[in-house]
């Protein structure tokens, strides 16, 4: 007699919803001895790139990796074809691209908004913090994450969905005093939540600021569902 497989949740009929934009965060992998080269053409495409369907926010390097790496919203998936063509790929220099796309989470609009000035003045270290999470208990895992009390040292920007993606289930954006305090929260807080079953730090340098304020806001009004992350709400 065959086992019976358990019944799977009932799907509920819901409202339609208008189709919002997609954030996709980018690594540019480049030849060695092409650093600066690639680096300053790439700096200059995104900067001066102008079309509708994709919007540029801001570049980094990785340390650890040695890589270039930007964050976009998409609103036209045609476009960002387009876009990593004609403005990442065709830049001399560049060996291989990854994209990670991320189609919901939680942000803290707030930090967002005062990003720029915190890195720039290197008052602040800002890392990506890779999460797997162990499937089945993707939800609790989540929440637990957002439930995170308050640091003192510590700022969390945003925590994406990027479950299909090869590196991670989640992305933790956070920004600290010192590498030290980060390496810490990350022991303490984030590896001994509940279904992390693994995490990578990827240390983030030279913040340069492509969106604008009104970026900002679209972002967490259209793409993130509005909350404070640190209890203030």
């Amino acid at each position: 007699m065959s086992a019976k497989l358990p019944e799977l949740p009932k799907s509920r009929e819901a409202p339609a919803r208008r189709l919002q934009p997609t954030l996709a965060i980018v690594d540019a992998d480049i030849v060695s001895g092409k650093d600066e080269v690639a680096r300053e053409q790439l700096l200059y495409n995104l900067r001066n790139y102008s079309g509708n369907g994709v919007r540029p926010l801001w570049m980094n390097w990785l340390r650890q990796r040695a890589d270039m790496r930007f964050t976009c919203m998409v609103h036209d998936v045609a476009a960002f074809n387009d876009f990593m063509l004609d403005v990442v790929r065709s830049v001399k220099g560049v060996r291989e691209t990854r994209t990670m796309l991320s189609f919901g989470g939680r942000a803290d609009i707030d930090t967002l908004l005062e990003l720029e000035m915190e890195v720039s003045t290197n008052n602040m270290v800002a890392a990506n913090i890779m999460i797997d999470v162990q499937p089945g208990l993707d939800r609790r895992c989540f929440q637990g994450l957002l439930d995170l009390p308050p640091h003192p040292d510590i700022k969390r920007v945003w925590l994406l969905n990027c479950y299909h993606s090869e590196d991670a289930d989640l992305m933790l954006l956070l920004l600290g005093k010192k590498v030290e305090s980060i390496t810490g929260y990350v022991m303490s807080w984030v590896r001994t939540t509940p279904g992390v079953v693994d995490t990578e730090v990827l240390t983030v340098l030279d913040w340069r600021w492509l969106a604008g304020p009104e970026d900002i806001v679209e972002l967490c009004e259209l793409f993130f569902t509005r909350m404070v992350m640190d209890g203030d709400g």
